[in-house]
């Protein structure tokens, strides 16, 4: 190893510290030390684990010497150049970004992942690409033989074969010695596209996911290191996988919110993807049937280009979809519509035929209230400013933010009347009356409630594929890409619920899961038919889905989001605070309210910055924890980052509790 040209070193310690420290290296380890070595250093009255980050031209004579170095480097120049702009960008601790994205602890015992058990799955693969097919791969291998960054948006409806795109490419670059990452939503949600390349590239895989021990991941990070495994295919902390040669980064699905880290480092997978694809040179594409507006966006800002897969394979129909408007004159306090006399007639005609249905409710739980028709009062979770869910089959009501539970009370905490009425539905009591109107159905129900134990989900999917299951109810899981040939009905039970969020992306999100859904229907010979109620069949949102124009929703929806000021024209910076004692978070998010109004007032570029709040968050309260946001629009990320540098010079009034979490970019702004 090349002798180091100084003795001194910054190291970046993996604590919520947005600087670096100096430390002198003793001359019998300067042998030892490289970028990204693991050291032993002593920190205020502690010894703590750092990495070394830099090595400073200038001495520093009262820096304290490291303790101890491990040899082996644990990122590359290139790795630390991603690490850093993610630190930058999303105004992270480096030390708590190496922490988030490298595995620290070396497993003494690593171990082999179980292997995906699968539902009965058959793959034959196509024995040629369609016409539209061949027309994108070839646009691809030739982005791919230049050697370089060419990020590209793949915008293909459902059924259209995105997955052989995404083979066919990986294939390529395994032929020129390259190595390929495939991220997708959720491993557990997508077996047949984890099955199709297990069969297309076998024993060339490396699977990297939030349920992996320690032990497995270790065993699956040291086998990338070495070369064993030449595509990764995972979640979205997968993009962090240390393969050499990188040719392809393939991002599943990228308008799904889940590849928005929401805890500690709050990154965006697909944004990683794009970053780590210009730093490798590699080719990255965006695939998805309702891709997201920033991306879309991004095609005409020519940062992406756009590739088109208009029809599905075989020229397949895609599913006739019918709006259904249900009765917005019933009481409060009638029984619900569950099932308008179309979607029951469809339902019968589907048994009958013995094939298959779906149905969607995006809402757990027998029913999302508990009222009392005396006093009006409904019970709350004790931890959170949220109604409890009532399950009748367990005979409880429960908290979906903090699982707090209970029994269904017989009567009425306040009055003490036996008053007490169930309002609304969710999946439970939509099986429920589907049992009772088909009692000889086979029926189930998928969702997060429902999929819990061990291996049900796989049970569930298995089940379905197999054709043991008439009619699959669940949550937005049913539409994650599944391929179930004989599902020739999809029902959405009441598409509004997504709708009614406050939230600007409400719109985005409901067309996006409306279309995915209805995507399930029809995929195999027979022809599908969608059905979606709603009290809305006027939006905007529902007659695009039912004519499948996603380009009319875009162009639309993008309309209102310049109007309204919000992304893809700005750019976001939310502040958020999370503290048991009320005072003490009200106090604090007003406190920084007032330093970025003075930050502005002296600075006439961030001056132009919109500021909204502080103000409670709609949740205002969960798990015991009050909640507050500031939310700053920027016209671009360097003013907003400016804002960041000066807010950041007083590091400690971030860093000390009340904690101030910042979120750039936010998907979820409740």
């Amino acid at each position: 190893m090349t002798r180091l040209p100084d003795t001194w070193i910054d190291v970046a310690i993996p604590l919520p510290l947005y600087q670096t420290f100096h430390y002198k290296l003793p001359p019998d380890l300067i042998n030892h030390v490289t970028l990204g070595s693991r050291v032993l250093v002593p920190f205020k009255n502690r010894k703590l684990l750092g990495f070394v980050v830099g090595f400073p031209k200038e001495g520093f004579p009262k820096a304290k010497p490291i303790l101890e170095a491990c040899p082996e480097s644990f990122f590359s120049k290139e790795k630390f150049d991603l690490l850093q702009w993610i630190s930058n960008h999303y105004a992270a601790p480096i030390g708590e970004v190496i922490k988030a994205t490298v595995p620290l602890l070396k497993s003494k015992n690593p171990k082999k992942p179980k292997p995906f058990l699968f539902p009965k799955l058959s793959y034959t693969r196509p024995t040629a690409l369609n016409e539209d097919q061949k027309k994108v791969l070839a646009l691809l291998v030739q982005a791919l033989n230049k050697k370089e960054f060419s990020p590209f948006l793949l915008h293909g409806v459902t059924g259209s074969g995105k997955t052989e795109i995404y083979l066919s490419i990986i294939e390529h670059a395994i032929q020129k010695q390259k190595t390929a990452i495939v991220l997708v939503p959720e491993i557990s949600l997508t077996p047949q596209l984890l099955f199709r390349f297990q069969t297309v590239f076998p024993n060339q895989i490396a699977v990297l996911h939030s349920g992996l021990s320690q032990n497995q991941r270790h065993y699956e990070w040291t086998k990338i290191q070495a070369g064993k495994a030449l595509i990764v295919l995972g979640a979205r902390s997968a993009i962090f996988a240390p393969l050499q040669n990188l040719g392809v980064i393939v991002v599943d699905e990228e308008h799904d919110t889940s590849f928005k880290q929401e805890e500690k480092i709050r990154y965006h997978a697909r944004n990683i993807a794009l970053v780590r694809g210009q730093i490798d040179g590699a080719l990255v594409i965006l695939g998805s049937a309702t891709p997201s507006l920033e991306s879309m966006f991004n095609v005409t800002q020519k940062k992406l280009t756009y590739l088109s897969l208009p029809n599905r394979v075989q020229n397949r129909p895609l599913p006739k979809i019918e709006l259904i408007p249900l009765n917005q004159n019933k009481t409060i306090l009638e029984p619900p519509q569950i099932f308008s006399k179309p979607l029951l007639n469809a339902l019968q005609e589907t048994l009958h035929k013995k094939e298959q249905a779906i149905l969607l409710l995006n809402r757990r739980g027998y029913a999302p209230v508990l009222l009392c028709q005396s006093c009006g009062y409904v019970p709350k979770c004790p931890h959170c400013n949220v109604g409890l869910t009532v399950y009748l089959k367990t005979n409880r009501l429960l908290c979906h933010y903090c699982n707090q539970s209970q029994s269904i009370p017989k009567t009425c905490k306040d009055c003490e009347h036996e008053t007490l009425l169930t309002l609304g539905i969710g999946t439970e009591r939509v099986e429920a009356e589907l049992h009772t109107l088909f009692p000889d159905a086979r029926i189930d129900r998928m969702d997060r409630s429902s999929t819990r134990k061990k291996n049900s989900l796989h049970r569930l999917l298995k089940d379905f594929s197999d054709q043991k299951t008439d009619i699959l109810i669940g949550t937005q899981m049913l539409a994650k890409g599944h391929d179930f040939p004989n599902v020739t009905l999809v029902g959405v039970v009441l598409a509004d619920t997504s709708l009614n969020f406050p939230d600007f992306r409400a719109p985005e999100q409901t067309f996006q899961l409306l279309t995915q859904v209805a995507g399930r229907s029809g995929r195999g010979q027979k022809p599908g038919r969608v059905i979606i109620q709603t009290f809305h069949p006027d939006h905007y949102c529902f007659k695009y889905a039912q004519n499948h124009d996603f380009l009319g929703f875009y162009k639309e929806e993008l309309t209102y989001r310049q109007m309204a000021n919000y992304p893809p024209y700005i750019k976001l910076f939310n502040f958020k605070i999370r503290h048991p004692n009320l005072l003490k978070a009200k106090t604090k998010i007003e406190s920084l309210a007032k330093k970025i109004q003075k930050i502005r007032s002296q600075d006439p570029q961030i001056a132009v910055l919109e500021v909204l709040g502080p103000a409670p968050a709609p949740f205002s309260k969960l798990q015991g924890q009050y909640r507050f946001h500031l939310l700053v629009k920027s016209p671009s990320y360097a003013l907003g980052q400016r804002l960041l540098k000066n807010l950041l010079q007083e590091e400690a009034f971030f860093t000390s509790s009340p904690k101030i979490h910042i979120d750039v970019d936010p998907l979820n702004l409740l």
